[in-house]
């Protein structure tokens, strides 16, 4: 989880590789109303957020119903949405991509084919609701390599039976 430009996406999938396990990708949950808000820099509205995390949990529990472990990317900047993952998936650890502004402004400036523009950041930083006193919460620099942000996770699972 982290705000727009943070790698989530990418981690999570490559994470998802690596353990062989199913990925959800938070993005293709969202409706395409909310897309078009967000692409125009408009911040979407709490229910359609409500919506989308509703969406999100579903899914969460059909895998859990299958017994299918899952990585999801998604930004979690709000706790109730969090409390409603944590209640839909079996026994999540949230894994928070965290970096400057300006290293996450500059990602997204270079990031193609997204619709999340440069201009919605701050907005995104400013929703981020503060993850302490949340124990499953793993906080992780961007400014490291995707790389060696998947074999820390990958050993940490290993060791531990969970990020």
């Amino acid at each position: 989880m982290g705000v727009a430009g943070s790698g989530k996406s990418t981690l999570a999938l490559r994470l998802a590789e690596q353990l062989g396990w199913f990925y959800l990708e938070g993005d293709d949950f969202h409706s395409l109303e909310a897309k078009q808000m967000m692409a125009s820099g408009t911040p979407i509205r709490s229910e359609m957020r409500d919506q989308w995390v509703g969406r999100l949990c579903a899914a969460l529990q059909d895998c859990a119903v299958k017994q299918q472990p899952v990585v999801l990317s998604y930004s979690g900047l709000i706790r109730k949405h969090r409390e409603q993952i944590r209640l839909a998936a079996s026994n999540p650890q949230f894994i928070y991509l965290q970096g400057s502004a300006e290293l996450l402004a500059q990602r997204l400036a270079q990031r193609q084919n997204h619709f999340m523009p440069v201009s919605m950041l701050q907005s995104q930083l400013a929703t981020m609701e503060s993850v302490e006193q949340e124990a499953d919460v793993l906080c992780l620099d961007i400014n490291q390599s995707v790389k060696a942000l998947v074999q820390y996770l990958l050993l940490k699972i290993k060791t531990c039976g969970s990020a």
